[in-house]
């Protein structure tokens, strides 16, 4: 399951007062709460609430402005006519008192690049310990020794841990860089 989608509306926009108005009409939530149990067509809808169909018009036209109700599918009526289906929508809508001012600035452009670099560059160097050391043991010497005889005992090889050490060393590096860079700028 993905993260959950909503629509966010700000306070001055045209659609609150219109979503202000269908909570408050008894005949768009008698729609809506019947759309929460089922999808209905229009005439179905029109039919249950005892409505005529031009009121149930109006109010899923109000209804789907704002994003309560949705259009889910078509199925065919009658006289082999198109007919839409409704059902309520559960895509959660939240109201701003003032704008959303998130933009993105130069300075989190370069952390996540800097981030980025950072992890390429430390798997990259990991690769390539790995790859020198096993080459190395493979031919029965071994020129790394990091650790004293006892370490080596007791992990196994000395030269394990010199990948991960020198990965880890270099992101420190990368990301101590932009950290630098963003102080400088």
């Amino acid at each position: 399951m993905g993260p959950l989608e909503y629509e966010t509306i700000d306070v001055t926009d045209e659609r609150v007062r219109e979503l202000a108005q269908v909570l408050a009409s008894e005949r768009s939530m008698a729609i809506l709460r019947i759309l929460r149990e089922r999808e209905l067509s229009m005439s179905e809808i029109a039919k249950e609430l005892d409505m005529p169909i031009s009121t149930v018009s109006y109010h899923l036209d109000k209804l789907l402005r704002v994003g309560l109700v949705e259009v889910t599918g078509k199925k065919y009526g009658k006289r082999l006519q198109e007919v839409k289906l409704y059902r309520a929508s559960s895509r959660p809508i939240l109201l701003l008192p003032r704008p959303a001012e998130r933009r993105t600035s130069p300075l989190d452009k370069l952390r996540v690049i800097t981030l980025s670099v950072a992890t390429g560059l430390s798997a990259l160097v990991y690769w390539a310990a790995e790859k020198m050391l096993s080459s190395e043991r493979s031919s029965g010497t071994e020129t790394i020794k990091m650790f004293s005889a006892e370490t080596t005992s007791r992990a196994g090889h000395s030269g394990d841990y010199v990948p991960a050490l020198l990965a880890i060393m270099t992101f420190v590096i990368v990301i101590s860089a932009g950290w630098f860079l963003k102080k400088r700028f």
